[in-house]
């Protein structure tokens, strides 16, 4: 099984999107897709189905020692999502769930790993949707960088996202204590309107950071206005005739041959 994890510190730029949207395409290949959602903002959880209300087990609870009277099996926490073209496997979670409380458990950063580790044999991929806000200081964060194979950056191209890009190295050093190859495997530039200069621009400066720095820029991931009506009916940008479809069945080529 193939951990990967999307990770940005920056919010709202395409991660929870990006991970439905790669879940949805490996599904209708016929692989084995787990789904962990670690960011406490719960998009991916529920864009793949789950409402707000859904009172389940949730990624929480399996990250609890074993011995706490709160701890469930990530077995038993795994929610089955049936879609016409292929089967998500979900951890979901849900705002109410906090994970600060995972803090004061020594060597909690290490019990997403362990809890995956039982379902080596029985997926293909795995896919960590990373929480957004100083994510490298969030607990889920923390479990996700230390579980994963390789981390994937989705950058949307605004100043705020591309500074990220740039500390990004920095907020990963620290977590070397814990997993010692721990570096970003990719970038993917996200919401790209070919209309706009800067947008052009920026994928150029991400190109050539790439370069320098020897990280490689995958597929384009193009922006179509009809996003925000897909993601209120809990359906992929796939299922939607675009570009973006295209960029999405390329990308989850490329990612899979990291």
């Amino acid at each position: 099984m193939k951990k990967i994890a999307l990770y940005n510190r920056k919010g709202g730029v395409g991660k929870s999107t990006t991970t439905i949207n790669l879940a949805h395409v490996y599904a209708r290949q016929g692989l084995r897709v787990l789904v962990i959602d670690a960011d406490d903002q719960a998009s991916t959880t529920n864009g793949l189905g789950l409402t707000d209300d859904y009172d389940g087990k949730v990624l929480l609870d399996c990250l609890m020692e074993e011995h706490d009277p709160f701890y469930v099996p990530i077995e038993q926490v795994i929610v089955t999502c049936e879609y016409e073209n292929g089967t998500i496997h979900l951890v979901p979670t849900r705002r109410s769930a906090s994970p600060t409380g995972l803090t004061s458990q020594l060597g909690y950063e290490y019990r997403l790993s362990e809890e995956l580790a039982r379902l080596e044999e029985f997926f293909d991929i795995c896919l960590i949707d990373c929480p957004g806000s100083t994510s490298a200081l969030n607990p889920y964060a923390r479990c996700a960088l230390v579980a994963q194979d390789r981390i994937i950056m989705p950058v949307q191209m605004q100043k705020f996202s591309m500074d990220a890009v740039y500390t990004a190295p920095e907020e990963l050093e620290e977590m070397k204590r814990y997993k010692a190859d721990i570096h970003i495997a990719a970038f993917i530039p996200t919401m790209v309107s070919a209309r706009s200069k800067g947008d052009v621009n920026t994928v150029e400066e991400l190109n050539e950071l790439g370069q320098e720095v020897g990280i490689p820029v995958l597929t384009t991931i193009p922006y179509i206005l009809k996003i925000q009506s897909l993601q209120r009916e809990s359906r992929p940008v796939i299922d939607h005739k675009s570009p973006a479809t295209d960029a999405y069945l390329q990308l989850a080529e490329e990612v899979r041959a990291l």
